[in-house]
């Protein structure tokens, strides 16, 4: 049943991920570029609702809105092609496989280290330049770096796709010559780098994977009202050594924000000009998760516990996991259920890998992502996070483990970043090794990327890099999220799979 089921998953993924490679590949180049400065913005585009009636009408938006901003990054990209220049590689193979056409390129090693996986390549049986009337060319995809010297690339030469709605493709001269000339071991091709994919793919998969939300309703109606089964009211006890101590240090605006993100809604949003405090309050709020207790609720039957919402199976959690992160590779079903009456006693805080003690009583511990659109604004509330240190439920300052993951850190918080602390471990391990034993050399990297995930308190990352693979395998869910200047934001990067059924936090600009 579970390998009928990844099956199936796998099958709608590749399908989602088809139906945008058939879209961009049959675009022309030259055409967009010519149609780049002559029609209006938003020409042909439909308006942006505030509410939809159906996922239908949700993709039928947003999906060419997605296109035109690709079409907008494409055209960009043409200045770059300075630094990039024209490549010179020879037909290898030319498989075909479900309409499409692998081509594996014989290309020099330095082009080759130059690209990644989904960036867009421009092929060409001739260099040309804007204006030019060229031979056959063609877009294509990276699909992966072979062994040395090699490139693999995807392609498809049906023709362009004219409607999104029925994915017909209508033949075209340009991409059918183009064919004709690939032929392995005779052709030699032109190659221009044009930018990567990645982040649209995610953002493009991640909204065809809308259905499959629990709470797909809520972002389809911008409405709560059907999550609040509750009476309103703070679902976390706050203990009073830390409210007293966000009484003195915050402000009543930031702390109607903290209490707002301890209500029991999916989502909250706080909103706030520059200056107002919108970090000092994550680190506000980033306390309270850590160190707050569910609290109790009066009903029509006396006092409950609040129940996690929606109520689902460990089987249709996994489903809802698996679909709504299709875009990622590798995925794994959880195999490890979190305690419902509290961990061992142990936990492990601060970045030198020595466990905490914790009480007894500390039976709720969250597993916490925040995000942030750029690497700069994310640096910004890591080293706050290190400056300050979080307060736990007796308001004693500590530095909780933590893990920023992604690239490019700068380097204030080089010591929390994932590679630094992955050569730390492995250095361990070296000391650690006898003479006969295993080198940390040829442990596998990915293992320990996990652990560091599974074993810290709070990560960081970019929207965007949330939707990388590494975090399909961690063995922990996420309860809580929090991005940061979400406004200015697209979430094409948000695992749905590593959010548990509590309440997402929200931050961001008006």
């Amino acid at each position: 049943m579970a390998v009928e089921r990844s099956a199936t998953v796998s099958a709608s993924s590749i399908s989602k991920l088809s139906r945008f490679q058939k879209i961009v590949l049959g675009w022309d180049y030259l055409r967009l570029l010519r149609e780049s400065g002559k029609k209006h913005v938003g020409e042909g585009l439909k308006h942006v609702k505030s509410t939809f009636d159906s996922v239908e009408e949700y993709i039928g938006v947003f999906e060419p809105l997605i296109l035109e901003e690709l079409k907008a990054q494409i055209v960009q990209g043409k200045d770059e092609e300075e630094a990039t220049d024209w490549q010179r590689g020879a037909v290898a193979t030319c498989q075909e496989s479900d309409e499409f056409h692998k081509l594996s390129l014989a290309v020099l090693d330095d082009f080759r280290e130059d690209v990644s996986e989904n960036d867009l390549l421009l092929l060409s049986m001739e260099k040309f330049q804007e204006g030019e009337a060229p031979k056959p060319y063609a877009f294509a995809l990276v699909d992966h770096r072979g062994g040395k010297e090699t490139l693999t690339v995807l392609t498809y030469f049906c023709g362009g796709v004219k409607q999104l709605d029925s994915m017909k493709a209508d033949s075209s001269p340009r991409l059918l010559k183009m064919l004709l000339s690939s032929k392995p071991g005779e052709s030699f091709v032109w190659i221009l780098k044009i930018c990567s994919l990645s982040t649209i793919m995610r953002e493009y998969t991640a909204m065809h994977s809308i259905a499959h939300l629990p709470f797909k309703d809520l972002i389809l109606s911008a409405s709560h009202k059907s999550y609040c089964s509750v009476s309103e009211g703070q679902a976390w006890n706050v203990p009073k050594p830390l409210m007293d101590h966000l009484e003195d240090c915050l402000n009543s605006s930031q702390l109607d924000a903290i209490n707002a993100g301890l209500l029991r809604k999916p989502f909250v949003l706080i909103q706030g000009p520059p200056g107002t405090g919108k970090t000092h309050t994550i680190i506000g709020l980033l306390s309270t998760i850590l160190h707050s207790s569910p609290t109790s609720i009066h009903s029509n039957g006396g006092t409950s516990r609040i129940k996690p919402r929606p109520v689902m199976s460990i089987e249709e959690r996994h489903t809802h996991w698996r679909k709504a992160s299709s875009w990622l590779t590798g995925l794994s079903p959880r195999d490890l259920i979190r305690p419902i009456d509290g961990d061992d006693g142990f936990y492990p805080v601060g970045n030198e890998l020595k466990p905490e003690i914790v009480k007894s009583d500390r039976k709720y511990r969250r597993h916490v992502l925040v995000c942030a659109p750029s690497n700069s604004a994310l640096d910004e509330i890591v080293l706050r996070v290190l400056h300050r240190g979080i307060h736990d439920e007796n308001n004693h300052v500590y530095t909780p483990k933590i893990v920023r993951v992604g690239l490019k850190p700068h380097h204030s918080v080089q010591a929390v970043s994932m590679d630094y602390l992955v050569e730390q471990k492995l250095a361990s391990m070296d000391r650690s090794a006898s003479p006969g034993g295993k080198s940390g050399e040829y442990v596998n990297r990915d293992k320990i990327r996990d652990t560091i995930i599974d074993e810290s308190a709070i990560v960081f990352s970019t929207l965007s890099f949330s939707g990388s693979a590494i975090f399909s395998r961690s063995r922990r869910i996420f309860d809580v999220v929090i991005i940061d200047e979400a406004a200015q934001a697209t979430c094409e990067g948000l695992d749905q799979k590593e959010v548990n059924q509590t309440d997402v936090l929200v931050e961001g600009e008006a």
